[in-house]
């Protein structure tokens, strides 16, 4: 069963300006005694079900009727109308299958009116709503001659929690919504409707897509599909929409969007501007797709007749996807590149993640943007398509680029998932020759500690182990650069008697001083590893130390001693651990006590 959150929305003012927009959420409920309201919405935000609860909050006050049924039965036949707040629900419904939007607006308007102007509602998308026009005509209607226009809010994280916690399949709901926003598609969370979509390509595919292309190509295409049936039968009368035309057609709306600069598209020629222009502006060599393409749940009304893409990175892979395809066809890609790039041949930061799925979806230009920004081209996009010459040009053009940009450090070891693809067996040479350099200047070690970093998050490559294991123990390397090393090699050992032997090793190392750990950064992690299953209670104790070195944040060897010890302990062991501290208080009381 679904989870049902209540729904806040925002209301939308007379004029159709995005900037008179009230910046407030209410909940929905505020607007139970409004006479007459509108509520807009995306695809999939969940404008019926928000409709139907608002409906039973009023029980017997209220008739829920579909706007097909209004237009088709007779009102004089259905005396449970009269005298009720009438929620009408589907006028986009309606509207998509009429070649003039207006014929069933007006018809449902001559039905209300015959009905003594009662209390109403109406649900809409967004893309179906003429704005301006639609309100005047019902404020003719309105018992009180006023009309409230409201938008459906996005899902807050606090919605997306409770809906996901009712969704099989899909493990924690946290980690979850984590590798959403790994792979960059954390905007599909905020619609009910995408974010079912999603758990359902996650739960029902074995797991999450094995690339971040494959997540964002298998989304895109479940957004463009129509799951409303009256919608699926308005637009088979038009001629029947193929996905992948849709996606194509959204591809070209998205690219001219960013690389003009623009906020989004206007569906009504009055209310163009310069930051909305209207989308026969594409010059679209299938102009018929383009407003069902803006009525898909990749796009989202902003106001009234305004829409932009759902998400940036939605806009950023569908409109790479549709430029790769036009240089495919014969465009050079160097005057693509020269459209998103600054004075120093390097794409300008609004377009880094356009450029970085550029690169991966298409290969003629995917050299020059790995020379040009390799960084982005990791961060954004998706490497996994690259072949082992690419992966190990990219791999040199990092290098220089961190060794230029060191400030931009801290952002590449936050997001190394993204360059895990880059550790495959074909790689292996290359990421040994830079292992192995003799090198302690600040650069390499700085690139070394970026590369350790990403053997944590590719396939496991064993025979790095040695290599990793030597750098863990070398004093020449920073002390960073020993406990990246420390976590790539547990990742990339196999866990075996032989790794358990060795790591045990280290711990004795550590302790008679022969490997230095002067803030036990080593010591944690091992400990975390290997107690209580590899290292017993009778054993645990020769690794407390007095020594607090100069590190003053909270690290992995303190969170092991003041709260993973008991935690995975049991009963027996807690004993143990007991007579052991006993028999060792002498020698230990300088480190309890300190």
């Amino acid at each position: 069963m679904k989870a049902i959150v209540p729904r806040t929305c925002t209301e939308v003012s007379g004029t159709d300006s995005t900037k008179n927009l009230e910046t407030v959420s209410k909940p929905l409920e505020a607007y139970r005694e409004t006479s007459v309201y509108v509520l807009l919405g995306d695809p999939g935000a969940g404008k019926s079900t928000a409709f139907k609860t608002e409906y039973e909050a009023l029980g017997e006050e209220a008739c829920l009727i579909s706007a097909r049924d209004f237009l088709t039965f007779d009102p004089t036949k259905h005396p449970e109308w009269c005298g009720k707040t009438l929620f009408i629900d589907g006028l986009d419904e309606v509207r998509a299958g009429s070649s003039d939007a207006r014929r069933p607006f007006d018809e449902i308007r001559r039905r209300l009116e015959a009905l003594g102007k009662p209390r109403f509602r109406l649900f809409c998308r967004g893309a179906d709503w003429l704005g301006a026009n639609d309100r005047k005509r019902l404020n003719e209607i309105s018992p009180d001659s006023k009309v409230i226009v409201l938008r459906l809010d996005q899902l807050t994280h606090q919605d997306i929690e409770k809906i996901l916690e009712n969704q099989r399949n899909i493990g924690s709901v946290e980690k979850f919504i984590s590798e959403a926003q790994n792979r960059g598609v954390d905007g599909l969370l905020t619609n009910p409707q995408s974010l079912d979509l999603l758990a359902k390509v996650v739960a029902g595919g074995g797991g999450w897509p094995k690339s971040r292309l494959e997540t964002f190509e298998k989304a895109c295409l479940q957004l463009v599909l129509e799951l409303n049936e009256e919608h699926q039968a308005a637009r088979y009368n038009r001629g029947p929409s193929d996905p992948l035309q849709l996606l194509d057609a959204a591809g070209r709306l998205c690219a001219v969007q960013l690389l003009s600069g623009v906020e989004g598209y206007s569906l009504r020629l009055n209310e163009e501007d310069d930051e909305y222009p209207g989308i026969a502006s594409c010059a679209y060599d299938s102009p018929e797709l383009l407003r069902p393409t803006l009525s898909t749940k990749l796009f989202k009304g902003v106001s009234e007749g305004h829409f932009v893409p759902v998400h940036r990175h939605l806009a950023e892979f569908l409109g790479a996807r549709r430029l790769a395809r036009i240089i495919d066809e014969g465009l050079p890609s160097r005057r693509v590149l020269a459209l998103i790039s600054g004075e120093d041949g390097t794409p300008v930061t609004q377009m880094r993640g356009l450029s970085a799925w550029l690169a991966a979806h298409c290969k003629d230009a995917r050299p020059d943007l790995i020379e040009r920004d390799p960084i982005g081209v990791g961060l954004y996009g998706d490497v996994r398509g690259f072949s082992t010459e690419e992966k190990s040009i990219l791999l040199k053009s990092l290098k220089l680029s961190l060794n230029r940009e060191l400030h931009q450090l801290g952002s590449v070891f936050q997001t190394a998932t993204a360059f895990g693809a880059l550790v495959t067996p074909e790689m292996e040479p290359e990421i040994r020759d830079v292992l192995m350099d003799s090198s302690r200047e600040e650069e390499h070690q700085s690139f070394v500690d970026f590369l350790l970093r990403v053997l944590r998050e590719g396939s496991p490559l064993p025979m790095l182990s040695g290599i990793l294991l030597e750098i863990v123990r070398d004093d020449t390397r920073w002390p960073g650069v020993n406990i990246a090393s420390l976590y790539a090699f547990i990742h990339n050992c196999p866990d075996n008697p032989e790794r358990t032997d060795t790591l045990k090793a280290l711990l004795a190392d550590i302790r008679a001083g022969r490997v230095s750990d002067p803030d036990n950064s080593l010591l944690g992690p091992l400990l975390c590893l290997l107690y209580p299953l590899k290292l017993p209670p009778s054993e645990v104790w020769n690794y407390l130390s007095d020594n607090k070195g100069q590190n003053t944040v909270i690290n992995e060897y303190l969170w092991f001693w003041e709260n993973r010890l008991l935690i995975v302990s049991s009963n027996k062991q807690v004993a143990s651990l007991l007579d052991g501290l006993r028999e060792k208080l002498p020698e230990l009381r300088p480190a309890l006590e300190s």
